[in-house]
């Protein structure tokens, strides 16, 4: 394909946009509180979806703007970025529960187990937790998820496996000129999906025998990134000119997206069961109730939910970047909640340190409702003792190394929110 007929983004530049920073710390305050009082928060996990969303469509939007502005994809630095804005934090989490693993093996305390946190290491740093302990173990393999200490980073082993395939794929069809048929393939992946977990298929498979990471496959919500992915590239189709002559429907579309995600947060509600409105248990809670036989016979919210909440956000975020400055984008733009979004990483990361231990000391699950509301201030704070030197000591000196591995002339500093000169394309590179 020649230089002139080369297809290229007509989407606007991304420079700082709050709504991305506040809808973070919105979503890492809803963990910290749902991982806290799960049972009565179970539809948040949809927040997960949302992450998912605007991961893929941010990872795509900018990965067109480079391919504009410099005339290519530069693989080796985009893997360079990633590594060195991911790998320290989660590093350093997997060697701090190493070093708890052992003083647990030579103080011999009940409950900890070198051996089984190892396994969650080399599944953790190597990318593959999602593979081997999927979301939704506990309905299927419940003795194996509670040995589980670093439960929470499966979302982490998705979005890595994203990353190595995507960017590549990206670059092929730029080459190729298949940018529409990778934006309709990613929106057929996620339809597909949608309809299989709709028909109460957790995987492409679903025999007892089958490994837990393909009977759980949809759980894991690829279909989220792939609409994040379709989203990117719908965005990079539509000048200024053609998104202001859609103005109205794509606010309108904003606002109802905005309305079924509120919605779908709180469907499968413990809170809401109590107090009598509609209520969708999020997932069987045993090996016998989860076959496919058995889910097809109760509407658990897994099978819709995770599609409406992804379609919800997806449409709000758009509606959001392309005509900032309405009421819900300066609710997200709120300074604590964008304060809260650059420390997302850092709270996801460690939070699972603290809750793990306190809420093990504190009857876990079997705590009585009024324990729960008690810990539930102190667990997040702790969340905040441990994420917030590793943000300061760690994150923020890494994400200034990360700009010099920049692809573009001109490129976001993440620790000020501030567009800066960057080293930009190398030639020989």
């Amino acid at each position: 394909m020649t230089a002139t007929t080369r297809w290229t983004s007509r989407a606007p530049k991304l420079g700082f946009v709050g709504y991305f920073d506040g809808v973070r710390g919105v979503g890492v305050a809803m963990v910290l509180i749902g991982h806290a009082l799960f049972e009565y928060l179970e539809s948040w996990v949809t927040i997960v979806d949302s992450f998912f969303v605007l991961s893929g469509f941010l990872i795509v939007t900018l990965l067109l703007q480079e391919s504009r502005s410099t005339g290519t994809i530069n693989l080796r630095k985009f893997f360079i970025r990633r590594g060195v804005r991911l790998l320290p934090s989660v590093w350093l989490f997997v060697s701090v529960w190493l070093v708890i693993g052992v003083i647990g093996e030579l103080l011999d305390i009940e409950g900890i187990k070198l051996s089984e946190i190892a396994k969650d290491a080399l599944a953790a740093v190597t990318y593959v937790y999602h593979v081997f302990f999927p979301n939704g173990l506990y309905m299927i393999h419940p003795d194996t998820q509670d040995q589980r200490t670093m439960w929470h980073l499966w979302t982490l082993s998705v979005e890595e496996h994203f990353y190595f395939v995507i960017p590549g794929l990206v670059l092929l069809c730029l080459r190729r000129n298949w940018i529409k048929v990778l934006g309709g393939a990613m929106a057929l992946g996620f339809v597909g999906i949608g309809i299989a977990r709709l028909l109460a298929y957790t995987g492409p498979a679903m025999a007892e025998s089958t490994p837990s990471g393909i009977r759980l496959a949809f759980l894991q919500r690829p279909d989220a990134l792939m609409l994040g992915v379709f989203l990117a590239i719908l965005n990079a189709h539509l000048t200024e000119e053609r998104v202001q002559q859609l103005r109205k429907p794509i606010m309108w579309a904003g606002y109802a997206g905005f309305a079924l995600w509120i919605v779908i947060l709180n469907l499968s509600s413990g809170i809401m069961e109590k107090v009598g409105l509609p209520y969708f248990k999020y997932l069987p809670d045993t090996p016998a109730a989860a076959t496919h036989e058995a889910m097809s016979g109760h509407w658990y919210w897994f099978r819709f939910g995770h599609t409406l909440g992804a379609i919800g956000f997806a449409a709000m975020t758009f509606a959001l970047l392309r005509f900032p400055g309405w009421w819900l984008d300066r609710f997200f733009c709120w300074s604590p909640f964008r304060w809260l979004g650059r420390m997302s990483y850092s709270l996801y990361v460690w939070h699972a340190l603290p809750y793990v231990i306190l809420l093990a000391l504190t009857d876990g699950d079997d705590a009585t409702p009024t324990m729960k509301l008690v810990r539930t201030p102190i667990v997040i704070a702790s969340a905040f003792l441990f994420a917030v030197p590793v943000y300061y000591k760690v994150e923020l000196k890494v994400m200034g190394m990360k700009l010099r591995f920049a692809s573009e002339k001109e490129t976001l500093d993440l620790r000020t929110g501030k567009m800066v000169e960057t080293p930009g394309q190398d030639p020989e590179s």
